[in-house]
């Protein structure tokens, strides 16, 4: 059976999902976003040529992304097939497919056998070396992927190397007739969603995450079978169906046009998804830690515009205390990121590598205490200070997640966790952000940060006298002793 006979069933279930559905990108109500470059994937009658195009040439046309991983290349090496400076006017010329590896090979093959005539590749397409292609092109993820006709997922694929045809579906199943006379298929072939995709390497990528909750349709090609994903639910290879019930996790997640469904999910439910959602993006891997902030900036425009709802640095205003007061693991021992040419603020969760978990507490338990602004460098909010002698944390251990915080008696006064080096000494100012509700005064905990001043740059100590940055976050007893010192910024 040919490649092309293979791709047959999904595209029928595309063009089912075009007359039937609201999914396909192209139906939306404006102008159409093409990326600076396509592949074109059908420039000539020679099967083996290509040809990179830019976008007045593929003006009007559908294109197909690919969303893949590329693998880790020897070190001091880079993938030959990658679009460069120096080989960017011959890739506008033509070229044959056998210079590129087998994954980009297969993507080939399933767009002409979908009948589409352009794949957007990122390492095709965007020019690789050039240091403001790159920096403009990655800012357009957002409109690369919802704008596509649909995505290609190589799920199977661990490197551009390997290729992923082989999870088509097969002729495993067959249809049998009852006594009755109702018609039944019958497959060995056992859909399994989470496991075949949801728990591939490839979405376990910090990239991957915004390529695929963007694209109004996906294409899961899995080592076991293949998946069609749009807005109405999941087409499995093997004939099954899997429709998404209404509110659930997934189908905010396969909404065609990410994240309108939001819109009308309820000021609760909004935040748990987006709270999930933060907490999936940070225990995802990324080649380059200083790409951590671009890699969701799509998604965070997205949610930025369609609620709407201001957002910096991964802080979203709607949820302001709640997306504050976020921690890291205790075991996690990587330190802040580099940005080098930007600043992201120690408030945010962006500044350091690794997983970072919110509270879990119950959406109406929680009351935001004082106001808190912010913009994108500084938080403004009231500062508290310590004035209660001989408190004291204590190591609860690496399982715990945080530490313990006693007072001169031994009583019990809180808890912290701190984002960085763990030997710091007692953080002596917070910030207060919320309070469990309906509790007697002496039973209040407050949700706080912890705080240190920031240390005077270029001889401007005046300007710096109320500046802080964020130590770490934890929970503390009503009837500590505290003063107001005024209010404070952040950065």
């Amino acid at each position: 059976m040919t490649d092309s006979a293979r791709v047959q069933p999904l595209r029928s279930w595309l063009q089912n999902c075009d007359e039937c559905h609201n999914c396909r990108s192209d139906s939306r109500p404006k102008k159409r976003f093409l990326p600076a470059r396509l592949l074109n994937v059908h420039p000539s009658g020679d099967p083996d040529q290509l040809r990179l195009d830019d976008a007045s040439a593929s003006e009007g046309s559908r294109y197909l992304a690919l969303s893949h991983c590329w693998g880790k290349s020897a070190a001091g090496q880079s993938p030959m097939w990658r679009t460069l400076a120096a080989n960017l006017a011959l890739r506008m010329q033509g070229f044959t497919l056998d210079e590129l590896p087998k994954t980009l090979q297969d993507a080939v093959w399933v767009t002409r056998g979908l009948g589409v005539p352009y794949l957007w590749v990122d390492s095709l397409c965007i020019v690789q070396d050039d240091a403001r292609d790159w920096n403009r092109e990655s800012k357009r993820m957002e409109d690369v992927y919802a704008s596509a006709y649909c995505t290609i997922a190589a799920t199977s694929a661990p490197d551009s190397s390997t290729g992923f045809l082989g999870g088509l579906p097969r002729n495993n199943g067959l249809f049998v007739e009852s006594a009755d006379g109702r018609a039944a298929y019958v497959s060995t072939n056992v859909a399994d969603f989470d496991d075949d995709v949801n728990a591939a390497g490839l979405n376990r990528r910090a990239w991957v995450m915004q390529e695929r909750l963007l694209s109004p349709r996906t294409i899961h090609f899995t080592s076991n079978q293949v998946y069609g994903e749009c807005g109405e639910g999941i087409y499995a290879g093997n004939g099954v169906f899997l429709r998404t019930r209404r509110g659930t996790k997934r189908y905010f997640q396969i909404d065609p046009r990410f994240p309108d469904r939001l819109r009308s999910s309820g000021f609760a439910t909004t935040w748990e998804f987006l709270r999930s959602l933060l907490e999936d993006y940070s225990r995802r891997g990324i080649t380059e830690p200083s790409d951590r902030a671009v890699a969701i900036s799509g998604l965070m425009a997205r949610v930025q515009k369609a609620l709407p709802c201001p957002v910096h640095h991964g802080i979203m205003d709607w949820y302001l205390h709640r997306s504050l007061l976020w921690h890291r693991g205790k075991a996690d021992t990587r330190g802040k990121i580099d940005y080098r040419s930007s600043t992201v603020p120690s408030w945010s969760w962006m500044a350091y590598e690794g997983p970072v978990g919110f509270l879990p507490d119950g959406f109406g338990t929680l009351d935001r205490f004082g106001h808190v602004s912010f913009d994108r460098t500084s938080l403004t909010t009231t500062v508290w200070e310590f004035t209660e002698p001989g408190l004291r944390v204590v190591d609860a251990g690496i399982d715990s997640g945080r530490d313990h915080i006693y007072d001169s008696m031994g009583r019990s006064r809180g808890w912290i966790t701190l984002d960085g080096d763990t030997e710091s000494p007692f953080p002596r100012y917070l910030a207060v952000l919320a309070r469990l509700k309906g509790v007697q005064v002496e039973e209040r905990k407050y949700y706080v940060l912890f705080l240190q001043p920031m240390k005077p740059q270029g001889g401007e100590e005046r300007l710096w006298q109320m500046a802080y940055e964020r130590l770490g976050m934890g929970m503390l007893e009503g009837g500590c002793e505290l003063r107001n010192v005024g209010q404070g910024s952040i950065f």
